[in-house]
C-alpha cells in the first residue's frame, strides 16, 4: 500500500493540499485585481458627495447663515445626501452634472442677492387711474 501512495504522488493523481492552497491563492489575487478594476471603473469621476458638497455648502451659506455650520458638518451633510441619492440613481448623478452645474451658477448669481433683499425691479409707483384724484394729507 505504501508503493501505491507514492506512485500515485509521482503520478500527480494523489490530491496535493500545498499545490491547492497556492492554485487558490493565485485564482484569489486575480479576482481581487479585477475587482478592484470594477470599482476603479465605476469611480472614474467625483463621487456623489463630491458633487453635491458646493450645493450643500451654498445652500447653508444662503438659507441660515447665522447657524455658521462648519464645513466638517457641511461634507457630513453631502456625504449623507449622496448615500440617498445613489440610492435613488445607483447609476450616479452624472447624467445630471450639467443640471447642478447650471443650479450652482444660478444660485451663486441670484443667491447673495435675494439675501440681501435686493428687489429684482425697482417697485413702480402707484399711479392714479382715470376718475381717481390723490388726496392731499396734511
Amino acid at each position: 500500500m505504501n508503493e501505491e501512495n507514492q506512485n500515485q504522488g509521482e503520478t500527480g493523481a494523489a490530491i496535493d493540499s500545498e499545490e491547492i492552497a497556492k492554485i487558490s491563492a493565485e485564482l484569489e489575487a486575480e479576482q481581487a485585481e479585477e475587482q478592484a478594476g470594477e470599482l476603479m471603473e465605476q469611480r472614474e469621476g467625483p463621487g456623489t458627495a463630491e458633487m453635491l458638497f458646493p450645493l450643500v455648502s451654498f445652500g447653508c451659506d444662503l438659507a441660515c447663515p447665522n447657524y455658521q455650520i462648519q464645513k466638517p458638518e457641511k461634507q457630513a451633510l453631502a456625504e449623507s445626501y449622496g448615500e440617498l441619492v445613489d440610492k435613488y440613481f445607483p447609476e450616479g448623478i452624472g447624467a445630471w452634472g450639467v443640471e447642478l452645474n447650471a443650479l450652482l451658477v444660478t444660485a451663486a448669481i441670484f443667491g447673495p442677492r435675494v439675501a440681501k433683499g435686493i428687489p429684482a425691479r425697482e417697485p413702480k409707483e402707484k399711479q392714479p387711474e382715470q376718475g381717481e384724484t390723490v388726496a392731499d394729507e396734511d
